[in-house]
């Protein structure tokens, strides 16, 4: 039996300015709509007497299938016009929110059809997010990703930051099913953007074979992982460990300042406020003005500051202080966001690049999921909130650490490190 070699990268030609300006549009429509349900169904799921174990059966609903679907989104994307999937994924969420507001406006507003709605979200979330990810490489040149990639980062935070508040206004003043239809619109006016466009460069695999065929092509995809670039292999591991440790970061943060701080809930409102709007204008200078060399040193620096910044959260005691932390994590994690999606869509060869996002895309939820798990069974029982914040501070600052004079010290030595 022969193993057929790995692909070398091909920088892709890029496609005019007008094009990537719609990608990113629709990718935007699609974020807000996205962002306004990710805070409207818990409200709804309450509204409609719902518990908390309710709420988190939903929440499980639409995370396990990006767990799962990341890998095989990633497969799709490297056998289709990578352009042409995200507008069918696009689609399908749009006619299923559809006919999720038609149900519940016929009857009642149910957790189970909620339920339900999340998983088929959560199965076509991992394929148009490859989809994405692994298109946008062949809508600007090579070295205008990092600032690609912060204007789609700076469009998500913006999004993050004004979906919730959009949501709780909505849904304390709409009937339920109602914030159920404005993300159906989202999704439909996110295709409508994308019509008549196509990825400028044609994958080579096409949709062909059975499941034998998929199965090498994912397995193809994961032997790049483990035996491809080495910088890729290391961004993988930190993303790994990185999510793992902070799985359960939020709710530890929210529980420090409420239990440890005794702030009030606007004021830890307020604070993630700060974080959000920092976050959007770190991704704004970077989308103007953002290196495109030096993708691993950044990633290093950037873990070693969240680790910073959540170690501190772990042992500060004043307001100021915590806000500077809070500033600082979301600081870093912009950075490690922009330049973790940069040096994948500049190392990891065209054919390959959807598996390899979906690919990581899996190990990012799967950590994180893993990591929430793991801190829900000790939380309390074995360490306190600040002493597991200061533990995972210390493991992500040393490990950030390392990447960075790892990446320094191979690029000062000449055998180079992106």
């Amino acid at each position: 039996m022969t193993t057929q070699p790995i692909p070398k990268s091909r920088p892709p030609a890029a496609a005019p300015a007008g094009r990537f300006a719609r990608l990113w549009t629709a990718y935007t429509v699609n974020v807000a709509g996205d962002e306004f349900y990710v805070l409207a169904v818990p409200l709804i799921v309450y509204q409609v007497g719902g518990t908390a174990a309710a709420m988190s059966l939903v929440y499980a609903c639409a995370l396990l299938p990006q767990v799962f679907m990341g890998v095989w989104g990633g497969v799709l994307a490297d056998r289709q016009d990578r352009v042409k999937l995200l507008r069918l994924c696009y689609l399908c969420s749009a006619l299923a929110l559809l006919l999720a507001y038609a149900v519940f406006a016929a009857t009642d507003v149910s957790v189970a059809g909620l339920a339900t709605i999340a998983v088929l979200l959560g199965l076509t979330a991992p394929v148009a997010a490859a989809s994405f990810d692994s298109a946008l490489p062949h809508f600007v040149p090579h070295d205008m990703l990092p600032r690609a990639n912060a204007a789609t980062e700076a469009s998500r935070t913006a999004c993050v930051v004004l979906g919730p508040a959009v949501a709780g206004f909505a849904v304390s003043h709409l009937a339920p099913e109602q914030a159920v239809l404005f993300n159906s619109v989202s999704f439909a006016v996110a295709y409508l953007l994308l019509h008549r466009i196509t990825s400028p460069t044609i994958p080579r695999e096409r949709t062909r074979g059975g499941p034998a065929s998929q199965w090498h092509d994912l397995t193809t995809g994961l032997r790049y992982l483990v035996t491809g670039n080495t910088a890729v292999r290391i961004g993988v591991l930190m993303s790994t460990v990185v999510n793992f440790v902070f799985g359960a970061y939020e709710p530890m943060v929210v529980y420090r300042m409420r239990h440890g701080l005794d702030l009030g809930a606007g004021t830890v409102g307020l604070v993630f406020a700060a974080s959000g709007v920092t976050s959007v204008a770190v991704a704004l200078l970077l989308s103007w003005k953002a290196p495109s060399r030096g993708h691993l040193v950044v990633m290093g620096l950037s873990v070693a500051l969240q680790g910073v910044a959540v170690a501190g959260l772990g042992v500060l005691t004043s307001l100021a202080a915590v806000v500077a932390a809070q500033i600082a994590w979301a600081t870093g994690t912009v950075l490690y966001t922009v330049y973790w999606r940069a040096m994948r869509q500049t190392l990891v060869p065209g054919e390959l690049l959807g598996r390899v996002a979906g690919t990581c895309r899996s190990i990012a939820y799967g950590g994180a999921f893993l990591g929430s798990a793991v801190s829900a069974v000790v939380l309390n029982r074995f360490l306190g909130v600040d002493t597991a914040l200061l533990l995972a501070g210390l493991v992500s600052t040393v490990l950030g650490a390392l990447v960075a004079g790892y990446a320094v010290t191979r690029s000062v030595s000449g055998k180079g490190a992106s």
